[in-house]
């Protein structure tokens, strides 16, 4: 038969491991995230002293990404843009946003050929309402992969 120290036992016990649990989850689950850089990437061209960037192109079963990180990002009313582009810079693809944290996997479609557009871009652009190249370039260069 029970007595009513052990069911206080039981209870602190009970009561010990939901709360070591608790503690557990809400240190893990509020900590912040490392910083992700492309650590097999190939380095890209600074054009702005304070801008560094990683670019890796991956294709995993036919789904291909471009995995960029830039650090040292100015501060912008706008955003940070990632196109590929030919040698000569003439022809450009938008790709998408750098996140703000300066990191952003990319989808890059079968479409569009590596061999011409193999150098990687990144460029402040304005909220002005036009989707072309702003010429303001933070890094650029070609990409491992």
């Amino acid at each position: 038969m029970a007595t009513v120290s052990d069911d206080l036992a039981a209870c602190a016990a009970l009561l010990g491991a939901a709360s070591g649990s608790a503690i557990t989850w809400w240190t893990t689950g509020t900590q912040t995230q490392p910083t992700r850089t492309v650590a097999d990437g190939r380095r890209l061209e600074t054009l702005r002293t304070s801008s560094a960037g990683y670019a890796r192109m991956d294709d995993q079963r036919g789904r291909r990404t471009l995995d960029i990180t830039v650090k040292g990002l100015p501060e912008t009313t706008g955003c940070f843009e990632v196109w590929l582009m030919d040698r000569t810079h003439t022809k450009l693809v938008s790709r998408g946003v750098l996140g703000p944290d300066g990191h952003a996997t990319l989808p890059v479609p079968g479409n569009i050929d590596l061999s011409e557009h193999s150098v990687v871009d990144v460029s402040l652009q304005p909220y002005n309402g036009r989707p072309d190249h702003s010429g303001d370039s933070l890094v650029r260069g070609t990409y491992a992969g």
